[in-house]
């Protein structure tokens, strides 16, 4: 018997970018800052998480507090309606300096705020389509399944490539897994990550979806 048939491939999340002028002095300003108070260990490879962290950064500086303050707007913008609920004093952040060889395992922030943001204060990807690999290749989830479950042959493990390019911002659900592919440049690779909350009422799904 003839059976009618379609398929959908669905991932049902939003990622949302904001690009600032790749040229902004205030990227080369605060990368050179983290890589200075990072453990110098970090800038010889093979580092552990703890020595490339600097925690703090947006708070540290002028130049953070100005970017502290950009990816607030952005996290305004891209909340809309909701964006009342955004929590105005939980911004937690840090720097990270990924030496060359260096890499992130797939992990999610979401014990650190509700929405996650990377910006990117070095890359090399200024021209580039976002969705393409660049270096560092910065990858976000599929986060449908257990990374250990089996998959079918059809079943290819998801993921969204982000090419690193200065001034660029990525926003996404904190709850989304995340890594970084190991960096293949001869200098170290800074960003900042900043998660933001977002305070929503007891009640808003029972308004929504009930």
């Amino acid at each position: 018997m003839d059976a009618a048939h379609s398929s959908l491939e669905l991932w049902p999340t939003r990622v949302s970018f904001f690009e600032a002028p790749v040229d902004w002095s205030l990227n080369r300003e605060l990368a050179n800052e983290a890589i200075k108070r990072a453990d110098p260990l970090t800038l010889k490879g093979g580092q552990a998480a703890p020595e490339r962290r600097v925690r703090g950064i947006l708070e540290q500086s002028s130049a953070g507090q100005v970017l502290k303050a950009h990816l607030f707007a952005c996290a305004r913008s891209l909340l809309g309606q909701w964006a009342a609920y955004l929590d105005p004093d939980h911004c937690e952040n840090r720097a990270l300096v990924i030496a060359p060889g260096g890499f992130i395992s797939t992990h999610k922030d979401s014990r650190e705020g509700d929405l996650t943001c990377v910006h990117f204060l070095t890359g090399g990807g200024a021209g580039q389509p976002i969705n393409s690999v660049g270096n560092p290749r910065f990858v976000i989830e599929d986060p449908s399944r257990y990374f250990d479950e089996g998959r079918l042959p059809f079943e290819p493990r998801h993921g969204y490539s982000v090419n690193p390019r200065p001034g660029l911002s990525v926003f996404f659900p904190s709850h989304i897994p995340h890594n970084q592919h190991p960096h293949a440049g001869s200098t170290p690779h800074v960003q900042v990550v900043a998660n933001f909350r977002v305070n929503l009422p007891d009640d808003l799904e029972e308004r929504l979806f009930d």
